[in-house]
């Protein structure tokens, strides 16, 4: 945090109050430290996006699972993540990111995460690996890769978290018709609700009792997926 506030005031100092336009890299690279590596960081997720894609591929189809595409983030998306979390483009995770999903619950899963975390590890890209949860019913799984300087991630859902988090358009092209058809009907609820129910929680127009009503909501949303197979 002290090294992104330094550098921060640094560049406030030599380029003006508006530090991510202000001074170009052309102009004296030395002087935007921040802009410097966010360059080179975007140009290593380019580097190594399409890796992180083929891994995941092949983890997929060990597993009758699918993936999306290699996703990258865009500098003004990066640059406000750094701003958020007080750090420095090579500290994100996931400037190149994808997801495989690959069957209805987590035991399912989690054959899929051993072989991302120890082919990553025997080939000496292994980053680490998180389960992620919240309090508002969401959990999913992470597998960081590390290529030298810069980190990828690969999430790994459920047929269910995956519906869940997205569009019904963006489901139905990465997992098919069928797989889709199955969860809206055993589901009863539209897809892409956790996303817009975490949108509006942490929204700053939200009053406590308006996130709380919505907590409610996404937490018995969440739980429908848990029992998709049974």
């Amino acid at each position: 945090m002290k090294k992104f506030i330094n550098l921060m005031i640094a560049a406030i100092v030599i380029c003006g109050a508006n530090v991510f336009t202000s001074c170009s890299e052309s102009d004296n690279p030395a002087a935007n430290p921040f802009e410097s590596e966010m360059t080179a960081a975007i140009a290593d997720a380019q580097k190594y996006g399409p890796h992180t894609e083929a891994f995941a591929k092949e983890a997929a189809e060990l597993y009758n699972g699918y993936v999306t595409e290699i996703n990258y983030k865009t500098r003004e998306s990066a640059t406000r993540k750094c701003i958020s979390e007080n750090c420095m483009p090579y500290d994100l995770k996931d400037l190149a990111r994808t997801t495989i999903i690959a069957g209805w619950d987590s035991t399912e899963i989690k054959p899929v995460i051993k072989y991302l975390v120890e082919t990553a590890t025997e080939k000496g890209f292994f980053g680490r690996y998180k389960h992620q949860t919240s309090d508002y019913g969401y959990w999913g799984d992470i597998v960081n890769l590390k290529y030298e300087k810069l980190w990828t991630e690969v999430q790994v859902k459920t047929y269910g978290m995956f519906y869940a988090s997205n569009t019904e358009s963006i489901v139905r092209s990465v997992i098919g018709d069928s797989i889709y058809n199955i969860i809206h009907t055993k589901s009863g609820v539209e897809p892409g609700l956790s996303h817009y129910y975490y949108e509006i929680m942490r929204a700053d127009s939200s009053s406590d009792a308006t996130v709380e009503y919505y907590k409610k909501l996404a937490i018995e949303y969440h739980a429908i997926f848990e029992h998709l197979n049974d």
